[in-house]
């Protein structure tokens, strides 16, 4: 019985994550940053970039 609800909230963590994931920043650019960390991709730098609050 421990180890369903162990598995069952691991299961939950997981979905969770990957939706917020998927909402917030997209796929496409989560592959970008993984690229960049693993040095497949160089970094750009952004100029003038400045945020809305």
């Amino acid at each position: 019985m421990k180890l369903k609800v162990l598995i069952g909230a691991l299961v939950w963590t997981l979905l969770v994550s990957v939706a917020h994931v998927h909402l917030n920043y997209g796929f496409d650019q989560v592959r970008e940053i993984v690229r960049e960390w693993l040095g497949y991709k160089r970094k750009t730098l952004e100029v003038g970039f400045i945020p809305v609050t």
